[in-house]
């Protein structure tokens, strides 16, 4: 998106060399401190013996993903000028630290079911990026599940499970906002996400998997240790969040939803 910074030594102030100049600025005044990461969000996903975050990265235009076990093999990037090609990423190379012996040791049905889960996280975080407007609650939903990602990566699975459950319970509860249907802040059904999943559906006609809104349901006593939980559990957890994410964006009636709220 910038230009090479060897750009920044031409004469003038003029496009790039402007552009670069500015950008040489910025690093030698400020460093990494102002830089921002072009990504929709990061989920954990477990390969090999490790759990690791992955990066789901912004996509302009049209991408080929594939996956190969060659972290070299990063795709192209080049996409301008007389040299154009395809663009393309390898999606292993978006597993941050994700070492070459690693990659090696994955075996091919490890791999199909990492490219499987590629795929799911990046079009649920995209989604929720690109087609969720910026509510109050849906906003601190988006923040619960970005805690939740680094709670797993921290090992703090008690809180990363309350994290879940609470983007989930927040999603669930934006979206009735927007639809201006009531829904219970307190008492049996405060934190329920079946129930606020019934009141989307007898509302909006929108219907979620039951089961997968159990997955990411939890009782408050997680958040204190009274309620032991497992890393299995938060990563469940973790990638429920994801799944009900993806159930949203292609149901008809959710899009119905927003078309209204942006009317």
């Amino acid at each position: 998106m910038f230009p090479d910074g060897r750009v920044a030594d031409l004469p003038g102030y003029e496009g790039d060399v402007l552009i670069a100049k500015a950008n040489r600025w910025y690093e030698q005044t400020y460093g990494d401190q102002l830089k921002g990461d072009f990504a929709y969000g990061f989920a954990p996903v477990r390969l090999g013996n490790s759990v690791w975050r992955v990066r789901a990265g912004m996509i302009f235009g049209s991408v080929r993903l594939f996956v190969d076990r060659n972290l070299q093999n990063r795709g192209n990037r080049t996409v301008a000028g007389p040299s154009a090609r395809e663009a393309s990423a390898n999606v292993l190379s978006a597993v941050e630290g994700l070492t070459q012996g690693i990659a090696d040791r994955l075996s091919d049905s490890a791999l199909i079911e990492y490219w499987e889960f590629h795929l799911l996280m990046h079009e649920a975080l995209q989604w929720r990026w690109d087609c969720l407007p910026k509510t109050e609650l849906l906003s601190m939903a988006h923040h619960d599940y970005d805690e939740c990602t680094s709670a797993v990566i921290g090992r703090r699975y008690g809180q990363a499970r309350w994290a879940a459950e609470q983007a989930v319970e927040k999603t669930l509860k934006g979206l009735l906002t927007i639809g201006k249907t009531a829904f219970p802040t307190g008492g049996k059904n405060g934190h329920s996400l079946a129930h606020a999943a019934q009141l989307l559906k007898d509302s909006h006609g929108i219907s979620l998997n039951s089961g997968v809104l159990a997955l990411a349901e939890c009782s408050p006593a997680v958040r204190y240790g009274e309620t032991p939980s497992t890393e299995g559990q938060a990563l469940t957890a973790n990638h429920a969040v994801l799944t009900i994410l993806n159930q949203l964006s292609q149901s008809e009636s959710v899009r119905v939803l927003l078309l209204k709220h942006q009317v």
